[in-house]
């Protein structure tokens, strides 16, 4: 009966080790999302601020 137990035992911790991997597993993607994101924004913020130079007439995904 204690084998059964700690077959059990461990089946349980793989489970969870599993169910952790997944979260961060998500999580790093959502992080990695919003930093693309971030990363989009900044880059229109600093063409756009460039009053130099008329980039939205060449670049019509700042749109």
């Amino acid at each position: 009966m204690n084998k059964f137990l700690d077959k059990l035992t461990v089946k349980n911790n793989v489970m969870n080790a599993t169910e952790v991997n997944v979260q961060h597993a998500l999580e790093i993607e959502r992080i990695s999302k919003e930093r693309r994101v971030r990363s989009r924004e900044q880059t229109k913020a600093e063409i756009l601020g460039n009053n130099n130079i008329d980039y939205q007439k060449h670049m019509p995904w700042l749109n």
